[in-house]
């Protein structure tokens, strides 16, 4: 597996892709925004407050689907991998970003059309 996205510091907000295999690595915040905004997403965590026990604790694993969106409960390294053989696109958003539902997917929306766009250009 092929680690890439690698982002440790500020979440940016833009829109990053994954192919089948790769995997991002993120350093967030508490109540950081997570968004399937393409296919679905493996999110891995452990609990913060015991993260100094390495191995010893089970990581948390949870699946999110095509336009979900998970709110990181506490700062920490989150692994976000395609869940399925497809790639899969996803946006993070920091804390406070988040106005409401609507406009957090409204800049999802955003955000996938100008990967969309960027894809398109680079294509031809």
């Amino acid at each position: 597996m092929s680690v890439c996205q690698s982002g440790f510091g500020p979440a940016s907000g833009a829109a990053s892709r994954l192919t089948a295999g790769q995997l991002a690595v993120r350093d967030l915040r508490a109540r950081t925004s997570i968004v399937a905004v393409e296919g679905d997403l493996q999110l891995e965590f452990r609990d913060h407050s015991l993260a100094w026990l390495g191995d010893a604790v089970p990581l948390t694993s949870i699946t999110l689907h095509e336009g979900e969106c998970f709110v990181t409960p506490q700062r920490g390294v989150v692994l976000i991998s395609a869940a399925h053989v497809n790639a899969a696109a996803f946006v993070v958003q920091p804390p406070g970003a988040r106005k409401d539902d609507r406009s957090l997917i409204g800049q999802a929306l955003h955000h996938l059309a100008s990967l969309v766009k960027t894809r398109l250009r680079r294509a031809a």
